[in-house]
């Protein structure tokens, strides 16, 4: 009786070690499982100079300006902020039917796009209008 009585808190403690290992770590199970769920905060570039410095795929956030379309690229533009620019892509249906000169002053939020010998670019996911 005794070694039944042990084998049974052998085997519960093999089979839960796991599972503590794994909530130490941070584990997250599939949606449902219990846990938070809600909004991960993330760290959002805000500069185009940190932009130009950044992981390819990190979350930008942009204030500036959008100087010119580029010739030849339909959705490529140059983008200025006070600490440089950069070229951004920004699909048509963004602008929603609304005008954007030199002088309007944007907020773009999107993600850094890195890709090899290419120069770094940011793909606009949402364009806001401040002026």
């Amino acid at each position: 009786m005794k070694k039944n009585a042990f084998l049974a808190v052998a085997l519960a403690s093999l089979l839960t070690f796991p599972c503590a290992a794994a909530a130490a770590e941070g584990f997250q199970g599939p949606q449902g499982a219990g846990g938070f769920q809600g909004p991960t905060s993330a760290v959002t570039v805000d500069t185009v100079a940190k932009a130009q410095k950044s992981q390819d795929e990190t979350p930008v956030t942009l204030t500036g300006t959008i100087l010119e379309r580029i010739a030849g690229g339909d959705d490529k533009y140059t983008f200025r902020d006070s600490s440089g620019q950069i070229v951004v892509e920004i699909d048509e249906e963004l602008f929603l039917g609304r005008s954007v000169t030199p002088q309007t002053k944007v907020r773009l939020y999107g993600k850094v796009d890195k890709e090899m010998m290419k120069t770094t670019k940011i793909d606009v996911k949402r364009l806001d209008i401040l002026q």
